[in-house]
């Protein structure tokens, strides 16, 4: 469902004559004759609850503490974001615990995509704002209706905010997504504004749309904060708080780290925030038994490609093994997919719970599962939006959007029970009696396996403010068995701000893992006010559990005195292979990073390792960034102090890290005279290699050290990079050393020249191919074209990346071309690609006009390769022509290439016409978050690329030339989406018919 679709304006117009005739069209199957279409888990039973006309398109419901049920439809969806949305209100009219009655609660809503019950009445998302709906008549319809919150996008409806939930913390999160790109028309272009609270210009605003990130916020206090992970439709949290998100084929992630403390070191740039948990990987094959499926153009058949509605299944009706089973719907595959969950440090990993088939799934191809919600009674209750099509017009052919068929369905909708066996029929609807329990009940209700008692009763326990809570609450910490309950009476004991020492203490050593950990970030929040509890939480280090140990890491980054710095140092060392321990080491240390790189050596430097490498790189990154010019001298003594091959590894990942911080922000005012001389000494050939290189790439960024030494060095450069004797490493190094020697470059074309030729090792020509452009560029790049016919493949490859380094060199390969001095045929499709579709309008014009002819119509394209749709494609030949071809840009099943674009994997199932479709044609298909985007930093720097990923205080982009860079929020001037995609037409002029049909015959078996 992922993938947007170019489509014209006019198109969109057409789509809605013919679409509005038909808001009511027929098919389907009726709710009783769906009910036989499913195949459900073993040990379980399906029970329909609600049908049209009493609901229909339901993308939501909550149930009050009276047992009324309360409906979102989303009638609007796909195009109308005005007007269509209701709320209905279900009741129980015959006293048989079954609703049976619909009022309409509110309506002339647009796009509502979530309801949470809140005081008095429900809060629902609504972009651009979040609506307080209040009946006080008692009428069932809402009189009340009140702005909180305002300025989210209003974007396409798949990535608009959505699912508010009440937290463990008194907070109300709601999941929320960066905007995306329209291609249909200009309906969902809305980028939001600043998000903030209606009629109260001095409480907390947020970014335009919070950057796309979740968010929460308490609005009896007017507080409002942005989150470090984005959900798309849905969210969810286990017993303990743990945050877990979805997003079409990334049907399960976890938010690793939470915002607020990253902020605490603003030069610290995490590329993301979330871990990835499912150890089926993205895209993961799901098991549909759907008869005659709807698929559509663009839909990618056969994997997740959907996931909303992610939840952690709390009911406490299930059997014990479900207790850590998330859910996820997947409604283009008609079905429901389950995931058990496991510890792994401080994060997760997902599994299946059912090898090659699912939890639910259904033979009719109208069963859309959005959304879930745990009952009163334990069971899971499902949200079947049920359309004939699913996808939006972004990524759906011109002759469905024509049809009239988009909303077909738009009249049905329903609300299934899924339950053990042998449980009762429903019998809650209109009956409960929360509402009017006792302040004593309702603290006796947070000892339910039930997440939705627990998490209402303590809702009501807060809006009462009853003074008795205090007392039930200290004493259910103490006696309560269920640690569940623990933690809840500790947040809503917060929430009165009633927290006292020995109630923290008593949480602190709680022999339940969860409850050490949320009275962690309780006793946070109060350390100014209880001094005592940092003893409390500096005893925790030695905890068994990692989950403990990580968040007591975290908090310990707002305690900067001997005995905390000293505890985070043990923490970080015990753990020091777990990425997430080190960012929160790293977060919880600004300004301090060199004390606790030069800390860590003694024990680290013992035995290599990749996360040991990783630390220190990541580290030493911060120092180069932090400007202080004592503690980067000082780190470069340390790292090339010794000659060491034992201590290589860790003094390069050192070296590497300040290169990377310094060449962002560039060096400090101050004498680095010392410092560069020792640099310099590294170039020796006793030196270990991993050192030597990394002195001269920090060199680099420094600058020179013009003396005798430098002369010295350069003289010996020159001849060990001529020496057929030397070791090809040290010879690589001479040419690194050589670039460094600009004021001389015209000096060296002889040298260059004599190590570009067949008889030297390749790698040793490509070096210095590369050292030559970086001195004489023009020079580079003749010096090419006049001996283009010696060159072995392998150096043509490397004199390509000469030719792709700057406008001037792109010219020249162009003239060669045009001259007909280099085949165009030399040039491979990925470098076409870069040329064809190059931010530099003229190389762009010049590429396409040679490389790609006058650019014939893709129809006429799509009808000259129609034959290769009929023959046998070889798979294994397919593989050769995918490295040949797409793997600049793809991966395959996570294999043979770079991940720049989406990886193809994903459209294995999808048919091969479709494949070939969007092969020839592109710009048809823009992936989702794979749109192209030009920025542009403060400094005038621009850069080009995907964003790979994001996190509250930093975007990462990712370029073709497979580099990544991490940008802080803050430096960035403009961002601008393209509307063409990375990969522009033209691909048929490096690939023949019979080659289309084997890369088809790959694509479609890749495993």
């Amino acid at each position: 469902m992922k993938i947007i679709l170019t489509l014209l304006l006019s198109f969109l117009i057409i789509s809605y004559l013919a679409c509005n005739e038909n808001k009511t069209a027929t098919g389907g199957l009726n709710p009783q004759q769906a009910l036989s279409t499913f195949k459900l888990a073993d040990g379980y039973k399906i029970e329909l609850v609600a049908a049209e006309p009493m609901v229909s398109d339901p993308v939501a419901m909550e149930i009050d503490e009276y047992g009324n049920v309360y409906v979102v439809e989303m009638h609007g969806y796909p195009m109308e974001k005005t007007g269509p949305g209701t709320i209905k209100l279900l009741t129980d009219s015959n006293g048989d615990g079954m609703p049976d009655k619909s009022t309409v609660f509110a309506d002339n809503l647009g796009l509502p995509t979530g309801i949470m019950k809140w005081k008095k009445g429900v809060l629902v998302v609504n972009v651009p704002d979040i609506l307080y709906l209040e009946d006080t008549n008692g009428d069932g319809k809402a009189d009340v209706k009140k702005v909180i919150i305002t300025g989210l996008a209003l974007t396409n409806p798949q990535h608009i905010a959505n699912t508010p939930i009440f937290g463990l913390d008194g907070w109300i999160y709601v999941a929320h997504m960066e905007t995306v790109t329209p291609k249909v028309a200009t309906e969902f272009d809305d980028e939001g504004q600043i998000v903030r609270y209606a009629g109260n210009s001095n409480a907390k605003q947020l970014p335009r749309n919070a950057d796309g990130r979740n968010i929460r916020f308490k609005p009896g206090t007017y507080e409002l904060e942005m989150l470090s992970s984005a959900s798309q439709y849905g969210q969810t949290f286990d017993a303990w708080g743990h945050q877990l998100c979805t997003e079409n084929a990334d049907h399960l992630f976890f938010e690793a780290i939470a915002a607020r403390y990253l902020q605490r070191n603003p030069n610290l740039l995490v590329a993301n925030a979330d871990d990835h948990i499912a150890d089926h990987g993205k895209a993961c094959e799901v098991y549909p038994i759907t008869v005659n499926p709807e698929h559509q153009l663009l839909t990618d058949v056969g994997v997740v490609t959907s996931s909303c509605g992610v939840t952690w299944y709390q009911g406490g009706l299930f059997p014990d093994s479900f207790n850590n089973i998330t859910f996820i719907a997947e409604p283009v595959h008609n079905l429901v997919h389950a995931d058990r969950i496991t510890d792994k440090g401080a994060s997760f990993i997902a599994s299946r719970v059912y090898e090659k088939k699912e939890f639910l799934a259904s033979a009719d191809p109208w069963f859309r599962p959005v959304q879930f919600y745990h009952g009163p009674d334990g069971a899971l209750y499902v949200l079947d939006y049920y359309r004939k099509i699913i996808e939006h017009p972004e990524w759906l052919s011109d002759e469905i959007i024509k049809s009239g068929n988009l909303y077909a369905g738009s009249d049905k909708g329903r609300i299934y029970r899924i339950t053990p066996t042998n449980t009762p029929k429903i019998n809650w609807c209109s009956r409960l009696k929360l509402g009017d329990a006792s302040t004593e009940d309702l603290v006796k209700s947070l000892v339910s396996d039930n997440i939705w008692w627990r998490r209402n009763a303590q809702r009501l326990l807060i809006d009462r403010k009853d003074e008795k809570t205090l007392s039930l609450l200290r004493n259910l910490i103490v006696t309560a068995t269920q640690a569940t309950a623990v933690v809840h009476a500790l947040w809503t004991l917060n929430e009165f701000n009633a927290i006292d020492f020995k109630t923290l203490q008593k949480a602190l050593h709680h022999p339940v893992t969860g409850v050490r950990e949320n009275a962690i970030r309780v006793a946070e929040l109060h350390l100014k006010q209880f001094p005592q509890l940092e003893n409390e939480l500096l005893s925790l280090h030695s905890d068994a559990d990692a989950k403990v140990r990580y968040q007591l890491l975290c908090t310990l980054g707002d305690l900067n005195d001997t005995g905390a710095e000293a505890v985070k140092q043990k923490l970080l060392l015990r753990d020091i292979e777990d990425k997430w321990i080190q960012i929160a080491a790293l977060s919880s240390s600004y300004k301090k990073e060199y004390a606790l790189l030069v800390n860590s050596v003694p024990e680290l430097s013992k035995r290599p390792s990749d996360g040991k490498a990783s630390f220190f790189r990541n580290c030493a990154e911060i120092i180069g960034l932090s400007q202080n010019a004592d503690e980067i001298k000082s780190l470069i003594r340390q790292a090339t102090r010794s000659n060491s091959s034992s201590s290589g590894w860790w003094q390069a990942a050192c070296l590497d890290g300040l290169t990377k911080g310094i060449s962002v922000k560039g060096h400090p005012s101050a004498d680095f005279s010392g410092e560069k001389s020792l640099l310099l000494s590294k170039f020796d050939e006793k030196a270990p290699v991993l050192v030597r290189t990394a002195s001269l790439n920090l060199l680099s960024v420094l600058g020179l050290q013009k003396d005798e030494s430098w002369n010295a060095a350069l003289t010996k450069a020159k001849a060990v990079a001529t020496s057929t004797a030397a070791n090809v490493a040290y010879r690589k190094d001479a040419l690194q050393l050589i670039m460094l020697d600009k004021e001389h470059s015209n000096e060296y074309h002889a040298l260059f020249k004599k190590l570009i030729t067949p008889h030297e090792p390749e790698s040793l020509q490509q070096a210095a191919l590369t050292a030559y452009n970086k001195l004489s560029p023009d020079s580079a790049a003749a010096s090419i074209i006049r001996n283009w016919k010696n060159l072995t493949y392998g150096v043509r490859d490397a004199a390509m990346n000469v030719f792709l380094s700057s406008v001037g060199n792109m010219n020249l390969l162009l003239d060669a071309v045009k001259k007909n001095e280099i085949q165009s045929t030399s040039i491979s499709w990925p470098r076409m690609v870069q040329l064809m579709n190059n931010d530099d309008a003229g190389i762009r014009r010049r590429a396409r006009e040679l490389l790609a002819g006058n650019m014939e119509s893709r129809d006429e394209v799509y009808k000259k390769y129609q034959p290769a749709l009929a023959l046998k494609g070889d798979a294994t030949n397919g593989l050769k022509i995918f490295e040949k071809t797409c793997t600049a840009c793809h991966q395959a099943g996570g294999m043979y290439g770079y991940a720049f674009g989406p990886d193809l994997a994903s459209i294995r199932n999808r048919d091969a016409q479709f494949i070939m479709a969007d092969i020839l044609n592109p710009n048809r298909a823009i992936a989702d978050r794979y749109e192209m985007w030009n920025i542009v930093k403060k400094n005038g720097e621009k850069l080009s690329g995907i964003i790979s990923s994001e996190t509250s205080a930093a975007i990462t982009v990712r370029n073709m030339a497979r580099q990544e860079t991490v940008i802080s929020r803050n430096d960035i001037k403009t961002m601008e989406a393209s509307k063409t995609s990375a990969m522009p037409a033209g691909l048929e002029a490096s690939v023949s018919v019979k080659e289309m049909a084997d890369l088809i015959a790959f694509l479609k078996n890749i495993h």
